[in-house]
């Protein structure tokens, strides 16, 4: 017997202190050894990271002390969970419908 399939929650928050690429590159690598978390991605550009976490192993506190260990701050207060799929590319969405 294979073990139950772990559900994914996928939350976005604002990341401040980002300046450039190298920042986005540390916050990924850094939130992303995090065990727990699934998948990171940070948009410069808006000034946020979505992360897909297994809320049973990873709380936002512990995202938040990555972030902070990566050198800069997120904003927990603003935090949101997505809905499932949010992060999926529009093929990929329109392949499944």
């Amino acid at each position: 017997m294979s073990a139950p399939a772990t559900e994914l929650e996928l939350v976005r928050f604002p990341v401040r202190g980002m300046t450039c690429g190298s920042c986005v590159n540390r916050i990924v690598r850094t939130v992303g050894r995090v065990p727990g978390v699934a998948k990171v991605s940070v948009d410069l550009r808006h000034e946020t990271a979505t992360v897909r976490r297994e809320p049973a192993l990873v709380s936002s506190a512990a995202l938040a002390a990555a972030v902070a260990a990566a050198g800069y701050e997120a904003d927990l207060s603003a935090l949101e969970v997505l809905p499932p799929g949010f992060d999926r590319g529009l093929l990929e969405r329109l392949m499944r419908r």
